[in-house]
């Protein structure tokens, strides 16, 4: 089995989408735009947030100032509340711990957000050895912190695994040389379709069966 074990949070440990849909449509509506509807966040949750308003609501590049702004303030008032565990996560983390993985998020949610969240769900949040997230000074690519990741925990690129559910997370691994674990049951990835133009080791159909597929595959 490999020896670290990275997971994004976004779409493969939380179900974020209530309050990333309700601080877009919010932010949107006080702009003159109009909402959308949940399922339009399959594809989005997972770029920056700059792209998400562009391609949701089609705003301007001179706009986007202020929609990410308004859109934070939001997020730290009711946004960050607004969340569910996938069913069997936590099982999934418990069982690859016991096993002798070292685990690590790598988002590019803000920090505070993110260490919140994991506040509400303690028992998840420290299965992990590590969470690599963004700060107000600090946009690294998702592929800069997985080597972040690796350097800081001392396990080297091959022996690490990258659990995602998007094409950016795809991506990510690609450009470091680290195998890529498709999340089918997040808001990017929606079938082994959807998948076959990136390099994947595996697809993982359910949070519940994460710890058997990255065991049998390792």
């Amino acid at each position: 089995m490999k020896k670290l074990i990275i997971i994004g949070y976004d779409g493969t440990i939380a179900d974020t989408s209530p309050g990333i849909l309700y601080c877009m449509n919010t932010t949107a509506n006080a702009m003159g735009y109009t909402p959308v509807h949940h399922d339009a966040l399959y594809g989005v949750i997972g770029v920056s947030l700059e792209q998400g308003f562009m391609s949701l609501y089609g705003m301007k590049e001179d706009e986007i100032e202020y929609a990410m702004n308004n859109y934070s303030k939001l997020y730290s008032i009711k946004g960050e509340e607004m969340f569910l565990i996938y069913d069997g996560i936590e099982e999934s983390l418990r069982r690859l711990k016991e096993s002798g993985c070292k685990l690590a998020i790598v988002t590019q949610k803000n920090a505070k957000f993110i260490n919140n969240m994991l506040g509400v769900y303690k028992t998840i949040g420290e299965q992990f050895d590590i969470v690599c997230a963004t700060d107000v000074d600090i946009d690294m690519e998702k592929s800069d912190m997985l080597l972040k990741v690796c350097e800081e925990l001392g396990i080297s690129v091959e022996d690490s695994i990258f659990i995602g559910d998007s094409y950016v997370d795809a991506l990510a691994a690609q450009e470091v040389g680290m195998d890529f674990a498709a999340a089918l049951y997040g808001w990017g990835f929606r079938s082994r379709e959807d998948v076959k133009d990136y390099p994947c080791a595996l697809c993982i159909n359910s949070a519940a069966e994460l710890f058997k597929k990255i065991s049998e595959r390792n």
